[in-house]
């Protein structure tokens, strides 16, 4: 553990580098926190049943917003379309499932970002689940996907101090 800590301070010698692996530390950890507190929330309120009925009316909202009159413009690859229907058919087709991993991938999303592990991946499932969020009327998500968006694109400065920074280590230990 020592030499991973001697590791991270020879990292940190640029104080610009230290500046961003601070920054991005310490906003992964309160990030992280607000995603376990939404999951817990969800959890606690009764979505960790099989029973369903929450988000159902949510993803009828988020398709109805997909769809003409709401969206305009041209839609080439009807990804819009396709989306709606899965939405519909899917994932209301199986409410309790859908009703169970909405707070479960909350809550990974936010234990992935406070332990600093695979973050590209735990920001992309947190960026799937708030345009999805966004789309079905909770305009609150808009600064979720721009944090996603900048956490995917630092990776490395967020996870240095994090689990993906100490297997990095171990991997370039073992070389």
């Amino acid at each position: 553990m020592n030499s991973y800590v001697d590791a991270v301070k020879n990292e940190m010698r640029d104080w610009k580098k230290t500046i961003f692996v601070i920054i991005f530390t310490v906003a992964r950890l309160i990030y992280g926190f607000a995603w376990v507190q939404a999951g817990l929330e969800k959890a606690t309120s009764g979505w960790l049943n099989f029973a369903g009925g929450h988000a159902k009316g949510l993803i009828a909202g988020m398709a109805a917003n997909m769809l003409p009159p709401k969206a305009h413009g041209f839609d080439p690859l009807y990804i819009n379309k396709l989306w709606a229907w899965v939405a519909v058919h899917i994932f209301n087709g199986m409410p309790g499932v859908t009703d169970f991993l909405v707070p479960i991938c909350e809550m990974a999303v936010g234990i992935g970002m406070i332990i600093g592990f695979r973050l590209l991946w735990v920001a992309l499932l947190g960026l799937f689940l708030n345009v999805q969020f966004i789309t079905a009327g909770s305009g609150n998500n808009f600064g979720y996907i721009w944090t996603n968006i900048i956490v995917m694109n630092f990776a490395k400065y967020f996870e240095l101090i994090g689990l993906s920074g100490y297997l990095k280590f171990k991997k370039e230990q073992r070389s």
